[in-house]
């Protein structure tokens, strides 16, 4: 099939164009013109230039496309609107172009467990049954653009929303790596809070999966492994998987509270969003966010193949076969 993936030059959509390319499909990314296509490096995909604020520059994206990945998104921002403005905004502007086009057979849509909200806290997990409750900008502008992508009828959609993903490229657990080769494995509070992960080829396997899956069209699929973690024995299995032995370090979360308020007053200094913010920490306190993949278990026989300790050693040797450790 000819699949259209949006971002597909980012960390999760670059392996997702991988294990379509390796499975026989002719892949077609969109891209803004300023986006960097290094981690494309290698693969024979098309790229069409065009920006999801910009409805004008979407229909050469999605016409013809048998199959659409929504995965480019914004993870940042100086306001809630400048989110919104993408990831709800953008999202409608692209299941309008796919509308007006001969119809894909199948719509995925990348949203994130910030769209359903936390869990209620420790291992139990959120479900898909559960109502709504976004905590941050984020969730709330994923939540927006699942409702842009239910609002189309006639358009077989299917979303899915991972925890956090991880993997060779990705920078955000990246950088809990650069903390743990230094040998302080930091935890904010003095408490446990538990979270879903998942591996970044897992995750493109289960949106093909879902792609496919007859039964997958109009539902909501939380993509999770199965194990749950706290950020502690998180940094455990990072440090193990670094080969090395982390000294634990818990910081009170007003230190947390106090760094994300400083950081915001510095992006908006400068002009320029950075990852970590006020909203980063209100996750970073949240109860838990853990998730159940049984769903899609049940509706298409997907699990997570990797486990987890495995996931991390492989993504510790690509980070230092790349320089990045």
């Amino acid at each position: 099939m000819l699949a259209l993936v949006t971002g597909g030059q980012g960390f999760i959509g670059s392996h997702l164009c991988a294990r379509l390319v390796a499975e026989g499909h002719r892949v077609r990314v969109l891209a803004r013109p300023s986006s960097d296509l290094s981690g494309l490096a290698g693969l024979q995909v098309d790229v069409v230039r065009g920006d999801l604020t910009e409805p004008a520059s979407l229909g050469p994206a999605v016409s013809g496309a048998e199959a659409i990945f929504h995965v480019a998104g914004a993870l940042k921002g100086l306001r809630e609107t400048d989110l919104f403005r993408v990831n709800a905004d953008g999202t409608k502007n692209l299941v309008v172009a796919a509308a007006a086009e001969p119809r894909p057979a199948r719509f995925v849509y990348v949203s994130s467990i910030a769209a359903a909200g936390a869990s209620p806290g420790g291992t139990v997990p959120r479900t898909e049954e559960m109502p709504p409750q976004p905590l941050t900008w984020y969730g709330r502008s994923k939540l927006a653009g699942e409702q842009a992508v239910r609002s189309v009828a006639g358009l077989a959609w299917t979303i899915v929303r991972p925890p956090i993903v991880f993997g060779p490229r990705e920078r955000d657990v990246y950088g809990y790596f650069r903390i743990a080769r230094r040998g302080v494995l930091p935890v904010v509070g003095f408490s446990d809070r538990y979270f879903s992960l998942l591996y970044a080829e897992d995750l493109a396997d289960g949106m093909i999966r879902a792609a496919a899956a007859a039964s997958a069209v109009g539902q909501v699929y939380f993509l999770a492994g199965p194990e749950v973690v706290s950020w502690l024995e998180l940094g455990r299995l990072i440090a193990s998987a670094l080969g090395i032995t982390g000294r634990v370090l818990r910081l009170p979360e007003t230190v947390a509270v106090g760094a994300g308020a400083l950081a915001d007053l510095f992006a908006r200094a400068r002009g320029r969003p950075e990852i970590f913010s006020s909203q980063k920490v209100i996750e970073m306190l949240a109860p838990a966010w853990v998730c159940s993949a049984e769903k899609a278990a049940r509706d298409f026989g997907w699990r997570a193949a990797t486990p987890l300790p495995d996931a991390l050693r492989a993504t510790a040797r690509w980070y230092r076969e790349h320089g990045w450790l």
